[in-house]
């Protein structure tokens, strides 16, 4: 039997799923994710800036940070 690390993007499935995010608050932290800024989110998922500042508060509670760098180094392991 050989032992095989998980691909990352299965383990990011998982930990979002484990954290009980939303849908859209999966796609938002997708897009912060990938370093978009909250009006570049906003535009892409036809919601305003606050909504995204509402959908990423509620993503630090559930997943226990405080920023943006700290989610996305929990989200990405590091």
């Amino acid at each position: 039997m050989t032992v095989h690390p998980a691909p990352a993007a299965d383990v990011a499935e998982r930990l979002l799923l484990a954290y009980g995010l939303t849908p859209r608050e999966r796609d938002v932290l997708a897009r912060v994710v990938a370093g978009l800024p909250s009006r570049t989110i906003a535009v892409e998922l036809h919601i305003t800036a606050a909504t995204v500042q509402d959908h990423l508060k509620s993503v630090f509670a559930k997943t226990g940070v405080r920023s943006r760098s700290e989610l996305v180094a929990t989200v990405l392991g590091l």
